[in-house]
Formats: structure tokens, sequence, C-alpha cells
């Protein structure tokens, strides 16, 4: 009882090369775009907290380079009852 295999269009076949050609290619950008990632990531907390230090907020921004973050929200809108809420809100990012 043998049965004959019709075989795969060429099309359709791939040869352990490519294969390992294209998984390594998705293995790259996996790794870029977690590298990228993490990369803005850093841009965006360094000008977080320079913009901290230029809107007169300085103790935030150590806090948060001390790895302190995050921070209790209702202190600081205790501590700085003056601010209009689109002003605090730049701290809950």
């Amino acid at each position: 009882m043998t049965s004959k295999r019709k075989p795969l269009p060429t099309q359709l076949r791939r040869s352990i090369s490519e294969q390992l050609r294209d998984s390594t290619a998705r293995a790259w950008d996996l790794l870029w775009r977690n590298v990228r990632e993490r990369r803005l990531a850093e841009i965006e907390a360094k000008e977080a907290c320079d913009w901290l230090r230029a809107a007169g907020f300085p103790q935030y921004a150590q806090l948060y380079e001390d790895s302190q973050f995050p921070i209790n929200i209702l202190a600081v809108k205790n501590d700085h009852d003056f601010l209009e809420r689109d002003l605090v809100e730049p701290l809950y990012r």
C-alpha cells in the first residue's frame, strides 16, 4: 500500500536556509524594536524631568531620578493647591 505523494509546487517549498534567514530577521526586528522603545522611554523620562525642573518642581524630578515613583498625587495637590488640574496631570505620566 504505497501512496504517491504529489510534489509541492516550487513556490510553496522553502529551504531550511530561507526559514532560518526569515526567523533570524524576525528575531532581530523584535530585538531592535525593544531597544528603540526602551531608548524612547528614557528620552521621554529625561524630557519630563527637564520640564518638571523648568516648571519649578525640581523635587519631583529628583524623586523620579531616585526611583521613588509613583509619587502621591494627593500630596502634590495639597502642596500646590494653587495649581490647576491640567498643570498637575503631567505628573501622572
